[in-house]
């Protein structure tokens, strides 16, 4: 039986984990500006906990793996001054030469990351490339540069879940754990491999699930291409008792395809190429621009591909909104009229969904045109 949950007085927002393997891309760049508006908009009106723990993303194969491949092929490199490019395409070079990692070398690998908060220096060097990247975009803090154990351990988690019944466990035949998936029309999902290594929804499950309180709603924001997944997770997170909401947002196709990071194909639009491309705006514009773009014009389930010169046009629009705002930039602010900036408030609370959370498109559509119900208040206080 599911746990009724009384009136919903935090949010708890849990963006998708992205390994530090490769560079952020556009579907990457969508998704945190998409956290970071809606972080930023519906703390405006009630109580926000954003939930990034690098460990969620290292705990697994997927950056493990990575990791132990580069200390067998370049045991001597200095990472500490190599690009993002320079990483990224050993990432992809790696997933090319399909090499299967020792499993008892793997399991250390994972150990350490577990037990001691360990990260690969080349992922250091990815985690210190983003934090310049965000900072740059006015992304919050996500606390990349923070290391905490994850909130549970791995044996109390699958014991929890063992308890409830959402488990089928083969490890007495030497096999794998799967999430019972079938109890609620969904397919197995495996947990745990035969190997014993766990894949990235067990490091997501013991964070999240200790966090469960009476009042709190979890907002999972993940792309699409992961709903199954995610849908998973809902249902666990429920059975333990949760409100859940699920923010599925599309992928950005670059070239007219969708990809995954291990696959490459981003050349020319990360994160750190967009913020480095030759124009004549201020930081503010780029800022702004960036979230006309990612979250106006890509909307949440947009299907268009990446377009630099929209995102040019994004930008130069931008420009010409804040040149606007300095005429009404009385407007939400505490020491000119408006204490407490409640006009602003009450402008976010008209676009609240009905789970509680700030739309970022529709906030972003409020911003635009001749009878936009947002104004300077929001370019201060949300975009820049």
């Amino acid at each position: 039986m599911f746990t009724e949950v009384a009136e919903v007085t935090e949010l708890v927002v849990a963006p998708v984990t992205i390994t530090p393997t490769k560079p952020l891309t556009p579907t990457h760049v969508k998704g945190l500006l998409w956290t970071d508006l809606l972080v930023k908009a519906s703390s405006r009106l009630t109580g926000v906990q954003l939930v990034w723990n690098n460990r969620m993303a290292t705990v697994t194969t997927q950056s493990t793996a990575f990791w132990r491949y580069l200390d067998l092929t370049e045991p001597d490199t200095d990472w500490s001054a190599e690009s993002e490019a320079g990483i990224g395409a050993r990432y992809l070079r790696f997933h090319a030469e399909h090499r299967a990692a020792d499993p008892r070398a793997l399991a250390a690998y994972l150990a350490r990351a577990d037990q001691d908060g360990w990260i690969h220096p080349s992922g250091l060097r990815m985690l210190e490339l983003w934090r310049a990247e965000l900072d740059l975009l006015g992304v919050g803090d996500l606390g990349l540069g923070v290391d905490r154990p994850l909130a549970t351990t791995a044996q109390a988690m699958t014991r929890a879940l063992a308890d409830r019944g959402m488990l089928i466990d083969h490890r007495r035949f030497g096999g794998p754990v799967y999430l019972d998936g079938p109890r609620w029309g969904m397919p197995l999902r495996q947990l745990v491999s035969s190997a014993g290594h766990a894949n990235y929804l067990l490091p997501i499950l013991r964070e999240l699930v200790p966090m469960i309180r009476e009042g709190r709603r979890f907002l999972l924001v993940h792309d699409e291409e992961l709903t199954s997944d995610y849908l998973l997770l809902d249902r666990v997170l429920t059975e333990f008792g949760a409100a859940v909401t699920r923010v599925g947002l599309s992928r950005v196709p670059v070239n007219g395809t969708v990809r995954s990071s291990r696959y490459g194909g981003w050349s020319g639009v990360t994160l750190s190429e967009l913020s480095a491309t030759p124009g004549t705006t201020d930081h503010a514009a780029y800022r702004l621009g960036m979230r006309l773009y990612f979250a106006g014009a890509l909307h949440r389930r947009s299907g268009q591909p990446f377009r630099m010169q929209l995102l040019r046009r994004c930008v130069g629009r931008a420009a010409r909104m804040l040149d606007e705002s300095r005429v009404d930039a009385d407007w939400g602010d505490p020491d000119k009229g408006d204490p407490g900036g409640r006009h602003l408030t009450a402008a976010l609370a008209r676009l609240r969904t009905r789970q509680g959370y700030v739309d970022p498109y529709r906030l972003t559509a409020a911003m635009q045109g001749k009878r936009a119900a947002l104004s300077a208040a929001a370019l201060r206080t949300i975009y820049t």
